[in-house]
């Protein structure tokens, strides 16, 4: 599954409609359940071993965010269009052009999340509280902490002529929706995953993708290069003095369209990204294992190394400003 080619209510769906059987759910599924495998043989940092330098800004950055005892994590996923430029045919079903695949993704992460534990990874054992929200109890150097991890998807349905056509009222609110959810954790959560597209530097983006007229190619250099909707957004919503301490951009080559940026406007967030044009199973499961690296409270080597769990992502995921 590639990612890229060079490349108020929530409106119509609740969780009781997502159901089994979108879009590459299975293979999301699957991707994750094996990290999250790896992920249960993964010791923690030795944390009392650690040399004072480190310890101490470990020690700052998980005062951060365990100051008001909750865990505060927020994953918005981006209108994941799969624009492959033919009809995308799977099990028999024709999907048409560039379909979407966040809410395979979201009903994925959902049933991690909510799959009892069965090793030391903590991406697991999750209560459902409400639509989109889920919360357990984690321990983090011998004391106890909420964790809360809310999660949205931005498409309506998988099929983008609907979402641009009969339903596009109903996708205008739910990207809006999204969008909002987006910027409001960049203000207030503690750690942020963005799963979903570049967009070539235009993004993180929650629309349905613009394409050059007449064809089904995604419009980067006549529109999202140019005009770059999401960046600015992004970089508006970090104009604030409470940003987040982790911001993890989980899609194609966010190092070199964001970090420089980044590390400008929010020094103190620590960043993780991807440095080149992946497939979709880098960035899902480096959220995977950076959720769960937070709720752990791993520091620099821990940290990476739950990133890291795969060859592919030792070669393409990386973090900087994180604990140093």
């Amino acid at each position: 599954m590639r990612l890229c080619l060079y490349l108020l209510v929530l409106p119509v769906l609740s969780l009781g409609s997502v159901a089994h059987g979108h879009l590459y759910e299975d293979e999301f599924y699957r991707m994750g359940a094996s990290y999250v495998s790896l992920l249960n043989d993964l010791l923690n940092e030795d944390y009392e071993s650690l040399p004072p330098a480190q310890k101490a800004f470990c020690v700052k950055k998980y005062n951060k965010i365990l100051e008001d005892k909750i865990i505060d994590i927020r994953i918005p996923i981006g209108y994941f269009d799969w624009t492959i430029g033919r009809e995308v045919v799977k099990d028999g079903r024709n999907y048409g052009y560039s379909p979407s695949i966040d809410i395979g993704a979201y009903s994925a992460l959902r049933n991690l999340l909510t799959k009892p534990c069965a090793g030391r990874a903590l991406f697991c054992d999750f209560i459902q509280e409400k639509e989109y929200i889920f919360t357990r109890v984690v321990t983090i150097r011998g004391r106890s902490y909420a964790a809360r991890v809310e999660a949205y998807f931005s498409s309506v349905t998988e099929l983008i002529d609907r979402n641009t056509g009969r339903a596009g009222g109903d996708q205008r609110q739910r990207s809006d929706y999204v969008a909002r959810f987006f910027k409001n954790s960049l203000a207030g959560a503690d750690a942020v995953f963005y799963l979903g597209h570049s967009r070539n530097g235009g993004g993180p983006d929650f629309d349905p993708p613009v394409l050059v007229p007449g064809t089904n190619k995604v419009d980067y250099n006549g529109y999202y290069k140019k005009k770059r909707p999401g960046y600015f957004m992004m970089m508006s919503a970090l104009s604030g003095g409470n940003q987040p301490a982790i911001l993890g951009l989980m899609s194609c080559d966010s190092r070199d369209h964001f970090m420089q940026s980044l590390r400008s406007k929010a020094p103190e967030t620590g960043v993780i990204t991807s440095t080149a044009v992946i497939t979709v199973e880098e960035v899902f499961t480096a959220l995977i294992g950076g959720v769960d690296a937070v709720l752990r409270g791993q520091c620099q080597k821990g940290f990476y190394k739950s990133l890291r769990m795969t060859t592919r992502n030792q070669t393409y995921i990386t973090m900087d400003g994180m604990f140093e």
